[in-house]
């Protein structure tokens, strides 16, 4: 799965200054003499498909295809498809073309590009394999129809397995040997007489040979007509297939011959152990569930199959009867066929269907949690240090302005074990804080976090100044990464660590982008997902959320610009050059200004992008360029004038003057759509950023609880909820690993990131398995 920005490098419709564009037909040209302005080219653009992919040697087209796989009508589906080969990427569709795509949201919308791509993965693996058989000149007729009558993957691998193979396949040797006709004529009732044909060689030296050999091709005849592999097809979507696991005996082996030996969380075989005799219907298997089985199954620890009932056999046999005139060759060849290809083929199918739907799950769960991760509330305009606790090595400190910038970094070494009331390290830290009028701490949850709360506490350092305790995934591998390094050459990657912590309390989302999501410690088995679907899930995630709180242009960093929609890593550094280069844009459309950023690229991220206190004042809102004419109109039409855009009222004002105002009838008055309408609304109504207050800056942990060897079943304890998954949530309490409040001890508490919650211990802890009750929300 690629973003869908990268659809506008694979039809090289890359974004240049000079009239590439316009001479390739992208780009419509203004008829007047004078040169237009950006706005008014944004309304000229007519990006037309180039590259529109001829389906005459294939059954369907993308639209028809997408139509059926996400139950869309087509004219959906084709608008979305066109939108996509113009360049457009999701960020754009959803929040600019909602009338186009039917108002769809955007997690509905990822959905459907990701069923575009496997599409047209799907449709160039079939003209591999036609060109593939064509070579070996095992590309008949009725084997292209049955490969261009497949809808996916695996109805093409039922096809294409036999024949895949240097070797020739059993029908192939059987035609070899001259039987094809005798057995077309026995397949459609007619009498042969099977002494006939034996002549003495190995392969066809009696009866039986000659009947197994005839079968061989009957079968292949059978299984590859298009009738038959659509009513496989139905018949799958209609069967209750069982999923069977059982531990291997080789695991069993292992076990009994080294009893001491101690295993690792991935290989220990009582990891698996609730799967040893483990039996539960397809429809009722969870995400979790597959993952796990499939992990054991790699791992030999266990052994996995699919139960197909008999009632499949018996319906596919009453279809198949009647197409051809003898029941007899009917059942063999069938019988044949189910038995070397259709059976492990349903097992394969229905395995992978499994596979796909957890890990879709799997990654929803991940870029659920991801999104609102990164939606972190931020605490504004305070000077932050950021502590990351440790013991021998010490408490690496970072302090931070209002803007994010570094004011101080280095090691303090308190004295976490003992509580000694004149340690040296309270009074540098105290000075410290005292000489950057530091007004928040955060403090890194990770090793000798509590030791390190204590003794802040004890020497009355947090008493004037409010601590928050900040989750730090991610923080150590950022600090080694060449972007930590070029932000802070030649610094301690400890410090950096540090400023990192401070900076996910000031600045959450524009911290947390410069971590590789994988390591921020939300995911659910994201380790058994395949990497480039799950690296591609995570950058669309990125993408929406970056693309959905928008930036400012002229003080955005180059981790935020290259995660907006139509921009990369290059175009976004060029646009932090050119703003260095030639001081702040005025308006969003002097990016084009930009080398390589041309009209495409401007449409797709300019909505994005924000630019505070400029002459435009629609600059500063969501509402695109392209709507400029339209919001103008509209605000002259309800009585509010957009030069007093940012004033505290002027939400208020709007709200009050478009209660009379029919949204339906004024879109036909001003020529635009429902949904633009809806957009400048949204946006007139948005309110100027407020300060946050710090009202929950309390104690996050037990205070009477530090460790997981004080506790035992009955305890209570506090925490925050760090990840969700779809069988219950992990709480981060304090004590060293996080615990597990499954479903069934939720109650009807639906939980969220980041909520705070006190709960109860149920089961006196093993490693890593704290287990807990969930009690109440606190506020």
């Amino acid at each position: 799965m690629e973003k869908a920005k990268k659809v506008v490098r694979k039809r090289k419709l890359v974004d240049k200054e000079d009239d590439s564009n316009a001479k390739k037909g992208s780009i419509k040209k203004t008829k007047t003499q004078k040169e237009p302005t950006a706005i008014e080219e944004y309304n000229n653009v007519d990006v037309k498909d180039e590259n529109t992919i001829k389906s005459s040697n294939n059954v369907w087209n993308e639209a028809e295809m997408l139509s059926y796989k996400e139950k869309l009508p087509k004219q959906l589906a084709e608008r979305f498809i066109s939108l996509l080969t113009e360049g457009c990427t999701l960020p754009f569709i959803a929040r600019y073309r909602k009338e186009a795509i039917g108002h769809l949201l955007p997690d509905r919308l990822q959905e459907i590009y990701e069923s575009y791509q496997c599409i047209n993965h799907f449709k160039k693996k079939v003209k591999s394999v036609l060109e593939t058989l064509k070579k070996c000149k095992k590309l008949t007729p009725e084997v292209e129809k049955s490969i261009l009558n497949a809808r996916n993957l695996s109805e093409l691998d039922l096809v294409y397995s036999p024949l895949k193979s240097h070797s020739l396949s059993l029908a192939e040797r059987a035609r070899n040997l001259g039987l094809e006709p005798y057995a077309i004529k026995a397949l459609n009732g007619e009498n042969i007489d099977l002494q006939l044909l034996c002549n003495g060689s190995d392969e066809l030296s009696t009866v039986d040979k000659v009947e197994t050999q005839i079968t061989h091709i009957i079968a292949d005849v059978i299984y590859k007509d298009t009738r038959v592999l659509e009513k496989m097809r139905k018949l799958k979507e209609e069967t209750r297939f069982t999923l069977q696991s059982s531990r291997t005996k080789s695991s069993t082996k292992d076990t009994k011959k080294d009893a001491n030996k101690k295993y690792d969380t991935k290989s220990d075989p009582d990891t698996y152990k609730l799967y040893f005799e483990w039996k539960c219907p397809i429809q009722f298997v969870k995400s979790y569930q597959t993952l796990a089985i499939n992990r054991g199954e790699d791992e030999k620890i266990l052994s996995v199959k699919v139960i197909v009932p008999d009632w499949f056999y018996n319906k596919l046999e009453r279809f198949c009867l009647p197409l051809w005139g003898s029941n007899h060759w009917v059942r063999k060849g069938l019988q044949d066929a189910y038995n070397r290809l259709i059976k492990s083929w349903l097992s394969r199918q229905v395995r992978t269907d499994l596979t796909t739907a957890a890990e879709k799950e799997a990654i929803k769960t991940f870029t659920t949690n991801l999104e609102k991760y990164l939606l972190t509330e931020p605490i504004k305009n305070r000077r932050i240090a950021g502590l990351d606790p440790g013991f021998k090595a010490g408490c690496k400190l970072g302090i931070i302005d209002v803007n994010g910038a570094k004011l101080e970094a280095c090691t303090i070494y308190p004295n976490l074990r003992q509580q000694n009331k004149y340690d040296p390290a309270a009074k540098q830290l105290i000075d410290l804080l005292q000489k950057h009028g530091v007004e928040l701490i955060g403090l890194g949850n990770g090793t000798a976090c509590r030791e390190t709360e204590t003794w802040l506490k004890n020497h009355h350092i947090s008493d004037g100044i409010p601590i928050i305790i900040v989750p730090e995934q991610g923080a150590s591998i950022y600090s080694i990464s060449k972007e930590a390094q070029k932000e802070h050459p030649n610094m301690d990657p400890n410090l950096i660590s540090a400023l990192s912590i401070a900076r996910r309390v000031l600045d959450p989302l524009g911290e947390l982008i410069k971590v590789d999501p994988k390591n921020l410690g939300v995911g659910l088995y994201q380790h058994d997902i395949p990497p480039k679907m799950l690296e591609a899930a995570l950058d669309s995630a990125v993408e929406k959320v970056v693309s959905l709180v928008g930036v400012d242009i002229n003080t955005a960093s180059q981790a935020m610009l290259r995660r907006i929609s139509g921009l990369n890593d290059s175009r976004a550094k060029k646009i932090i050059s050119y703003r260095e280069e030639n001081g702040s844009y005025i308006t969003r459309t002097d990016i084009l200004k930009v080398s390589g950023i041309g009209k495409i690229t401007c449409q797709q991220c300019v909505g994005f992008l924000k630019i505070v206190g400029g002459k435009e004042p629609l600059d500063s809102t969501i509402i695109h360029p392209e709507s400029y004419g339209v919001a103008k109109l509209f605000a002259k039409k309800i009585g509010v004038d957009i030069k007093h855009l940012t004033r505290p009222d002027f939400p208020d004002l709007v709200e009050r003057n478009i209660l009379t105002i029919d949204i339906p009838s004024l879109s036909k008055d001003l020529a635009a759509d429902v949904s633009t309408l809806e957009l400048i609304v949204t946006a007139f109504k948005q309110k100027s950023y407020e300060d946050n207050v710090i009202t929950f800056c309390r104690p996050v942990y037990s205070v009477s609880v530090q460790s997981n060897e004080q506790l035992v079943t009955g305890t209570t304890l506090t925490g925050v909820v760090r990840n969700v998954v779809p069988f219950g949530c992990f709480v981060d309490c304090g004590v060293g690993d996080n615990g597990l409040i499954h479903k069934s001890q939720l109650g009807n508490y639906s939980p969220k990131l980041g909520d705070r919650v006190a709960v109860t211990v149920i089961n006196t802890p093993k490693p890593k398995k704290l287990q807990l009750k969930f009690d109440k929300i606190l506020d």
